[in-house]
């Protein structure tokens, strides 16, 4: 009795399927599974393992919606389309980051520097709890933690900061922006930071921000929550 044997095709038919069928090596875990959108991503740490400022001068945030990002601080404003495969994170694209161009002391123009260019090349995105690392090829990582983003758009203001804090009352005595919303108005306390903006003394600002209503606020806080928008102009 002669042998049973399968057509050729078949047989290459059925290694194929036992190829496919195969559990693969190695799994890589989707970025998608530690979303970045609806996020507000805070800086907290440089590659040196310094802990840096999350509010007021020198702190930054990064913010992904859509096909767009954009970063506020920790001098100037930035922004770019980005993409993501698997867990490869790549920050403005064929059309480059685009950022404003106004100075800041050297320490954050030399910080922001370097964070520019990290997001220059693909980055690998890695998750621990509440906290997102942006790492290079190189081993360098910088450290964002997140925060929930506005619910609301919130609203746009011009506003006008003082270059010079006066004492206020707070939890404790603390020195607090001067603020007002037309020209000639009367200065008023701004409790906290506008997130995003490098305060420097002496120096009149204009700017364009908008503000979000916080719920709970704390003792030595404001219930306004200003995010910094646009520069419009600066005066000594």
């Amino acid at each position: 009795m002669r042998p049973f044997r399968l057509p050729a095709l078949a047989v290459a038919i059925c290694l194929t399927l036992t190829a496919c069928m195969a559990p693969t090596s190695r799994e890589v875990r989707p970025v998608d599974d530690e979303p970045l959108l609806d996020k507000d991503w805070r800086l907290l740490s440089a590659p040196d393992g310094r802990n840096l400022p999350t509010q007021g001068a020198g702190s930054a945030v990064l913010r992904f919606s859509g096909a767009r990002f954009s970063m506020t601080g920790p001098c100037n404003n930035h922004g770019g389309s980005w993409s993501r495969n698997g867990d490869q994170v790549t920050l403005g694209g064929e059309g480059g980051i685009a950022s404003t161009k106004r100075g800041c002391p050297g320490e954050l123009m030399k910080r922001e520097s370097e964070l520019l260019a990290a997001f220059a090349q693909p980055l690998r995105a890695q998750f621990t709890g509440t906290q997102l690392h942006l790492v290079s090829a190189d081993g360098t990582r910088w450290t964002f933690d997140s925060q929930d983003a506005p619910t609301g758009a919130g609203r746009e203001r011009i506003v006008l900061v003082s270059g010079e804090r006066k004492p206020c009352s707070g939890a404790g005595a603390m020195q607090c922006l001067q603020v007002r919303t037309e020209p000639g108005a009367p200065w008023q306390h701004y409790y906290g930071d506008i997130e995003g903006f490098s305060w420097q003394e002496g120096v009149d600002y204009v700017l364009r921000i908008r503000e979000h209503t916080v719920a709970n606020p704390p003792a030595d806080g404001s219930s306004r929550r200003w995010v910094l928008e646009e520069v419009l102009d600066r005066s000594r």
